[in-house]
């Protein structure tokens, strides 16, 4: 599907389905989606903007061109030289001319202020859009400091600075297009439902796709698709590897995801003290599991965020409205690490390994559930079972798959579908105790693991979690029945055996295909002592 861009009619976009989810991209997403991106309610740019994302594009740009295109908008000139003489760069000599400037300030820096200039200029005529408005640009401007932040601490050859501000400050411009284009829609549907700036859940669940696919939309009509485009589409999915094992364009993703979360955790409200100290630690937690920023670096960038969104806000003119409460999260971050120095090497060790937890609780949880992961599985849980094995106690692990959830996606789209995973996490979750384990496999797949189970429980468990998971409720009041097929290898270690996972995950899958070729909605179980023994027959329950 190709679409005349309204910003340069010279530019022609084509809608790349690809790089969006493959369960979303239906004909009528597409055009809703194209909607939105296509409001004539978003900001409009002028040519001097248009020209400069050309040009930005260009294997070697024409400094003398970018000159040229510049000072034909003296107002956009004039806010370039102010700026790159202002505190915020601190050259020790005047720059008089733009030709001086942008050699100084780089293509991609130039780029990100031509168009913050021209966004900020956004108005609406809508007074119940205005306290959004301030909102969205408060979220926008802290995400985009933040990520420039981290990415001058990590170092300019992993990641551009300039190319992290732009593209946090673009990675959320869907809502700008969402709520403009439809507002009350938006306001009733998403914003009443969810807190801001976190709704893509409830965008999702309503219209079936979410500001970060309109958003991807918008920058590729806007001539910056590839990496950019993608690390918006995808801002909001887990990374599990450190920074520096990624390439640059993964690394930019990384970054959008640490920006976002910062910015959700200094939108919290005043009240939240407990909740507040929770998600420091969490965010402590990926800044130093993904960046290798410590605490203490992580102290002084939250310190200097408040200052340089207030510069920018000045600078680019935008109406955030009350400021970012950074005052408090530098409290809670100097407590922690009042904390860390006052404690003896034995609290020391016991700190050191509460922070490895919260960092496992970032690496081995997936978003879209809070489960554990495949990375758990693979890294984690022999560990976990070493004690089962040196007892020899019995233990039990279900392998289960949702029936019919190809139905579900198809009939009802990806939101839904998306739903019914959370739906299936959370029955699983509150099915069995606080010591065993629920892991993700990927798709409508999971495992259950009960690291310490009586044998004549096991069939009791499996049916519960088989037959009696309750429906799911979308948010018209519509329910959808859930049922699961289950497999469980209920297993017994003898002397000697080793923690073999993949051969219980193997066996209790062969019993997940006799329940499901069953009819599904049923436990298949079968009982093992030792892995060279001989196995109880596999029966459903």
């Amino acid at each position: 599907m190709r679409k005349r861009n309204k910003f340069n009619p010279d530019y022609s976009f084509t809608f790349d389905a690809a790089s969006w989810d493959k369960d979303i991209v239906t004909v009528s997403t597409m055009h809703r989606i194209e909607e939105f991106a296509n409001s004539d309610r978003l900001p409009t740019l002028p040519e001097v903007a248009i020209r400069m994302l050309e040009i930005a594009q260009q294997d070697t740009p024409d400094f003398g061109e970018i000159g040229r295109v510049i000072r034909s908008d003296p107002v956009t000139a004039g806010k370039i030289l102010k700026t790159v003489n202002s505190a915020l760069f601190g050259f020790r000599s005047k720059i008089e001319t733009i030709e001086q400037a942008i050699p100084l300030l780089g293509v991609t820096l130039i780029r990100t202020l031509v168009l913050s200039f021209n966004l900020a200029s956004h108005k609406t005529h809508q007074a119940d859009l205005e306290p959004i408005l301030q909102q969205h640009w408060r979220s926008s401007l802290t995400q985009a400091v933040i990520a420039e932040l981290i990415a001058e601490q990590i170092g300019k050859s992993k990641v551009d600075p300039a190319a992290c501000f732009l593209a946090a400050m673009m990675q959320d411009i869907g809502i700008l297009a969402m709520v403009s284009e439809a507002t009350s829609e938006y306001i009733e549907n998403v914003l009443e439902r969810s807190s801001f700036p976190d709704v893509l859940s409830s965008e999702r669940a309503y219209f079936g796709f979410g500001h970060t696919d309109v958003s991807a939309a918008i920058v590729a009509q806007w001539g910056m698709e590839g990496s950019f485009a993608d690390a918006i589409i995808h801002h909001h999915d887990e990374f599990a590897v450190p920074c520096d094992d990624l390439s640059k364009e993964e690394r930019l993703k990384v970054v959008m995801q640490a920006a976002n979360l910062g910015a959700t955790m200094l939108a919290m409200p005043k009240s939240s003290g407990t909740a507040l100290t929770s998600t420091v630690d969490q965010w402590l937690g990926f800044l130093q599991a993904h960046f290798d920023i410590d605490e203490s670096s992580a102290q002084e960038l939250i310190s200097e965020v408040m200052q340089r969104v207030s510069e920018y806000s000045i600078l680019f003119n935008f109406k955030i409205g009350e400021t970012i409460q950074a005052e408090r999260v530098v409290e809670k971050a100097k407590s922690l690490l009042q904390e860390i120095a006052l404690q003896n090497q034995l609290n020391m060790m016991a700190s050191a390994s509460k922070a490895q937890k919260q960092r496992d609780e970032t690496v081995y949880r997936e978003t879209l559930t809070a489960v554990y992961n495949r990375r758990f599985l693979n890294e984690k849980l022999p560990e976990r079972l070493a004690k089962t094995f040196a007892n020899r106690d019995w233990m039990a692990l279900f392998f289960m798959d949702v029936d019919k959830f190809k139905t579900i996606n198809d009939t009802l789209g990806h939101a839904a579908g998306d739903e019914a995973i959370k739906h299936v996490a959370d029955w699983l979750v509150h099915s069995v105790r606080s010591d065993d384990i629920v892991i993700r496999l990927g798709g409508d797949e999971f495992l259950v693991i009960l690291p310490v189970v009586k044998e004549t429980e096991v069939e009791n468990i499996a049916e519960r979690i088989a037959s009696r998971i309750p429906p799911m409720k979308l948010s018209d009041g519509t329910e959808v029945p859930i049922s699961l097929s289950v497999g469980c290898a209920c297993y017994r270690p003898s002397p000697g055996d080793t923690t073999d996972i993949n051969w219980l995950i193997e066996q209790a899958d062969q019993s997940m295909y006799i329940a499901k070729r069953s009819g599904g909605d049923t436990a298949c179980v079968q009982a093992f002592e030792g892995t060279n023994q001989a196995a109880t027959s596999p029966h459903c329950v």
